[in-house]
C-alpha cells in the first residue's frame, strides 16, 4: 500500500485493508511521534517504511503488535535516543534502517530482542560510543557505522559478538589511534577475506590524522601503555560501568562498576536541554552534546523565513528547519552558522536560493533540499560548500542545471536528484566530483550523455536510473553497453518506454538489432549487385549469430561447451563405428568368396551341386581336389574313354545307328514343338542338339552304354562296380582309389541321396537343360538321371 507523500500526519488516517500479508510505504509524510500500540491494525505488516518523516519519539511498545515485520525503515527523521524498549515486539525483525537521523544514544538493550536481525544501518548520526554487550545474541551479518562520533571498538562485549560480519562499514568517525585501538586493529587483521570491512582512518592525534589504521605498525600508535587511572573519556568501553550526571555538568572521571555484562546500562554523557544561561532561538528546541555540539531543531514550526528566527546560540553543529514554509533563502540566512556540519530545509516551499546563501558554510557536510519547489540550479547556489558530501535534492521541479554546478564540491559522494523533470544533463557535469551514489530515479530522460557524464564517475557503487521514459534507439546503445559493463552499481533494471514495440523491455537484454533495425537494414542493402553477392553469407552469418547469442544468454558458456565436445566427440565414434563396418563387411565378403572358391574346387562339390540345384550346370575343370590330390580328368571324358564304353560288336553298329537316327528325330520333332510353343513369349534360339554331341566320337555308344552301367551299378553297388572296372582304365591315367570305409559311405551317398529340389515330371523345359548339360562335359550320372 502506497502512502507516499500523502501529508499523513497519524496513522488513523489510514484503514488497513484485509490482507494476509501488507507492505506499507508512508515516506515523506508529516509522522511527528510514534504513540503505543499505534500499529494494532496491523498486525500482518511484513515492511514498514517510514522514512522522510519528522518522527521525533518512538515510545516503547509503539510496534508491539507487529509480530510479523520482517523490515523497518525509519531513516530521515529527526531521532535522538534508541531506547531498551522502542523494538519490542518485533522478534522477527531482519532488516533495521535507522540512518540520517540525529542518535546519540543507544541503551544497552535495544537490540537484545532482535533474535533474527541480519541487517543493521546507523550511518549517518551522532554515535559517539556503543554500550558493551549491544549486539549480543543478535546475529549481524551487515553493520554500517559510517559518519557517526565514534573514537573505539573494543574486543571485549563488542566485536567478539559480531564474528559472523559479512560487511562491516566504518569510514568518517573519529577515530583516536591510540593503544586503546590496538583491539581493533588486530581483529580486522584476523577477519576473513571475504569480508568487507571498512577502513578505519585515524581522526586523532593530530600527526596521525588521515592515516589508515591496518596501514599502521603497533610502534607508530601504541608508544606507551596508559595508566589505570584514566580520567579520558576514551577509556575502553570494557571497563565502563554507569556514568553519572551532576547538575548537568559531565563528570570528570570514569570508575568501573563489578557488575553482571548483561545488566550494563550506560547514559550518555550529555544534556537534554539547554543549561541556564545558554541561549537558544525561539520557537525553536535546543539540545547540547560534549562531542557533536548544539542541536537546534525548528521543524514544523511555521517559519517563514531565516529573519523569523533569532541569533543562533555558539558552536551550532545541525540546524533542522524541515517541515515549514519557507520561501526563499537570501544570502544574509546563513552569516552566524558557520560550524554547521548539517542543515536540513526539506519539505519547505522553496523557490529561490540567492547565490553564495551557502558562502559560510564552510564545514557543513549535509544538506537537504528535498521536497521543495525548486526549478533550476547554477553554481553559484553552492558556493563556499567545500567540505559536503551529501547533498539531497529530491522531490523538486528542477529541469535544467547549468554546467559546472556540481565541480565546486569536491568532496561531494552522494547525490540526489530523483523525482524531478530532468531530460538531460550537461556535458562534464560530474568532471572533478568524487560520487559515489547517484539518484536519477524518475525523471524525463529519454537518453543521457555515455562519454562526458557516466564515464566520468570513475568511483560510482550506486546509480539509479528507473522510471525514466527511455527511448530505445540507436542513440542508447552506448547507455546500454555501460549498463552491461556497471551492472553491478545499477540498483534495478532499465526498462524501455519508446518505441511502442521495445515498450517495458528490459534495455540490458535487448540486441544491437532491435535498437537500429534501420541502420542495420541499410547495411544489409548496400546495392543490387552487392545484395545479390552478400546475401548468403550474410543470412547464414547472421542466422549462426543470432544462434550462438541466444544461447549464450540462457545457456552458461561453459555448458555451451562442454555440450559442443559432446556432440563432436559423438560424431566422431559414429564415423569410425561405420567405417570399422564397412571393413568388417569387405572382408567377411572376401572370406565368404574364398570359401566359395574352395568348396567349389572340391570334386565333392561338383557331383552334390549335380543334386542340389533346380537347374543344370556348367561344368569346368578344377584344381586338385582335397580327396585326390592328383589331377583328375574331367568325369565324362574319362567315362567316354574307358573300355565298358567302347563297342563290343562290330555286328551291333547299324542297329545302334538306327536308334541314333530314331531318337534324333524324337529330338528334332520335340524341339520343333518347343518353338512353336514358346515363340510368343521367349525370343530364344534353338538349335540342333544332336549338333552339340558331334564333339564326342561314337555319341551312341555313349548313350547306350550308359542305360547297361547304370543297371549294372544299381546290382553291384557303387563301391563294387569301381573295383571291378577300375582296372580297365588307361595305364597313363592314375585313379584316386577310396582309402577309408568312411570315403566310400561318403561316396556312396552323394551317389544316392536324394536331391534337395525334386523333379516331378519332366515340362516343355526340359529341353532347356538339356541343351544346358549338353553345353559342358556331361557326367555319367547327370546323363543317367535326365534319361530316367
Amino acid at each position: 500500500m502506497n502512502c507516499e507523500e500523502k501529508d499523513i500526519t497519524t496513522l488513523s488516517e489510514i484503514e488497513a485493508p484485509p490482507s494476509q500479508y501488507l507492505e506499507i510505504n508512508l515516506l515523506n509524510n508529516g509522522l511527528y511521534k510514534l504513540h503505543i500500540n499505534e500499529f494494532s491494525d496491523f498486525s500482518h505488516l511484513i515492511s514498514l517504511h517510514l522514512g522522510f518523516n519528522n518522527i521525533v519519539e518512538i515510545e516503547p511498545g509503539a510496534f508491539h503488535d507487529l509480530h510479523m515485520l520482517k523490515k523497518l525503515h525509519i531513516n530521515h527523521n529527526s531521532l535522538e535516543i534508541l531506547r531498551e524498549n522502542t523494538f519490542s515486539g518485533l522478534e522477527n525483525l531482519e532488516f533495521l534502517q535507522a540512518d540520517n537521523n540525529f542518535i546519540t544514544t543507544i541503551e544497552a538493550n535495544t537490540f537484545s530482542k532482535l533474535n533474527r536481525l541480519k541487517v543493521l544501518i546507523l550511518n549517518d548520526n551522532a554515535i559517539n560510543f556503543l554500550p558493551a554487550n549491544i549486539f549480543r545474541f543478535v546475529p549481524l551479518t551487515h553493520l554500517d557505522l559510517r559518519g557517526n562520533q565514534l573514537q573505539n571498538l573494543p574486543y571485549v562485549g563488542l566485536l567478539e559478538h559480531i564474528g559472523r560480519i559479512i560487511e562491516l562499514q566504518l569510514e568518517d568517525n573519529r577515530w583516536v589511534c591510540n593503544c586503546e585501538l590496538l583491539q581493533l586493529k588486530i581483529w580486522l587483521e584476523n577477519m576473513p577475506r571475504q569480508s568487507t570491512i571498512g577502513d578505519v582512518v585515524c581522526f586523532n592525534p593530530p600527526d596521525l590524522k588521515g592515516s589508515i589504521l591496518r596501514k599502521l605498525k603497533k610502534e607508530m600508535f601504541c608508544i606507551t601503555t596508559p595508566s589505570s587511572d584514566l580520567e579520558e573519556p576514551s577509556v575502553p568501553l570494557s571497563l565502563l560501568g554507569t556514568a553519572s550526571i551532576n547538575d548537568g555538568r559531565l563528570p570528570t572521571k570514569i570508575t568501573s562498576l563489578q557488575r553482571n555484562p548483561t545488566k550494563e546500562t550506560f547514559v550518555l554523557t550529555k544534556a537534554t536541554t539547554i543549561p541556564p544561561g545558554i541561549y537558544c532561538p525561539i520557537p525553536c528546541h535546543c539540545s547540547s552534546y560534549s562531542v557533536s555540539g548544539n542541536l537546534i531543531h525548528c521543524q514544523e514550526r511555521n517559519i517563514e523565513s531565516m529573519s523569523d528566527l533569532e541569533s543562533p546560540p555558539l558552536n551550532p553543529r545541525k540546524l533542522i528547519l524541515a517541515g515549514n514554509i519557507i520561501h526563499r533563502i537570501d544570502k544574509s540566512d546563513f552569516t552566524e552558522y558557520g560550524t554547521l556540519e548539517m542543515l536540513h530545509l526539506g519539505n519547505n516551499l522553496i523557490e529561490l536560493i540567492q547565490e553564495q546563501s551557502f558562502q559560510n558554510l564552510t564545514k557543513l557536510q549535509k544538506l537537504y533540499l528535498n521536497g521543495n519547489h525548486l526549478r533550476s540550479l547554477n553554481s553559484g547556489i553552492f558556493i563556499g560548500l567545500l567540505s559536503i558530501e551529501y547533498l539531497y535534492l529530491e522531490y523538486n521541479a528542477i529541469s535544467e542545471i547549468s554546467s559546472g554546478t556540481f565541480s565546486i564540491m569536491p568532496k561531494l559522494k552522494v547525490l540526489y536528484l530523483n523525482n524531478n523533470l530532468l531530460k538531460t544533463l550537461p556535458e562534464h557535469i560530474f568532471s572533478g566530483v568524487p560520487l559515489s551514489k547517484l539518484n536519477l530515479k524518475s525523471n524525463q530522460f529519454v537518453n543521457i550523455p555515455l562519454r562526458t557524464v557516466l564515464e566520468e564517475l570513475t568511483l560510482l557503487t550506486q546509480i539509479d536510473l528507473q522510471e525514466n521514459p527511455w527511448d530505445c534507439t540507436c542513440n542508447l546503445t552506448g547507455l546500454q553497453k555501460w549498463i552491461q559493463i556497471y551492472k553491478m552499481a545499477i540498483i534495478s533494471d532499465v526498462f524501455c518506454h519508446s518505441p511502442k514495440e521495445l515498450a517495458n523491455m528490459d534495455l540490458k537484454t535487448l540486441d544491437k538489432e532491435d535498437l537500429c533495425p534501420e541502420l542495420i537494414n541499410n547495411q544489409a542493402l548496400p546495392t543490387q549487385l552487392s545484395l545479390n553477392n552478400l546475401i548468403p553469407t550474410s543470412t547464414s552469418a547472421s542466422k549462426v549469430d543470432s544462434i550462438l547469442k541466444s544461447l549464450s544468454d540462457y545457456i552458461p558458456l561453459s555448458v555451451l561447451i562442454l555440450g559442443l565436445l559432446i556432440i563432436l566427440i559423438t560424431a566422431v565414434l559414429c564415423s569410425a563405428g561405420i567405417i570399422v563396418l564397412v571393413l568388417h563387411r569387405k572382408r567377411r565378403y572376401k572370406k565368404k568368396q574364398e570359401n566359395e572358391q574352395i568348396r567349389e574346387s572340391s570334386p565333392v562339390h561338383i557331383r552334390y551341386s549335380m543334386y542340389g540345384h533346380k537347374t543344370t550346370h556348367h561344368m569346368t575343370e578344377r584344381p586338385g581336389s582335397v580327396l585326390c590330390e592328383q589331377r583328375i580328368a574331367n568325369p565324362v571324358v574319362q567315362v567316354y574313354q574307358t573300355p565298358p564304353f567302347t563297342p563290343k560288336h562290330v555286328e551291333q553298329s547299324q542297329e545302334e545307328e538306327n536308334e541314333l537316327s530314331d531318337s534324333k528325330k524324337i529330338t528334332s520333332n520335340l524341339i520343333e514343338k518347343d518353338n512353336n510353343s514358346l515363340q510368343d513369349t521367349s525370343n530364344i534360339k534353338f538349335t540342333d542338339p544332336s549338333a552339340e554331341f558331334l564333339s564326342f566320337q561314337d555319341a551312341s555308344y555313349l548313350y547306350r552304354n550308359l542305360i547297361d552301367k547304370e543297371r549294372q551299378m544299381q546290382q553291384l553297388g557303387i563301391a563294387e562296380y569301381l573295383r571291378k572296372n577300375i582296372a580297365h582304365l588307361q595305364p597313363d591315367l592314375e585313379a584316386c582309389y577310396p582309402g577309408t570305409r568312411e570315403e566310400i559311405k561318403l561316396m556312396e551317398a552323394l551317389m544316392y541321396t536324394r536331391p534337395r529340389k525334386v523333379l516331378v515330371e519332366q515340362t516343355k523345359n526340359e529341353y532347356f537343360e538339356l541343351k544346358a548339360n549338353l553345353h559342358s562335359e556331361p557326367d555319367y550320372l547327370e546323363v543317367l538321371e535326365q534319361q530316367a
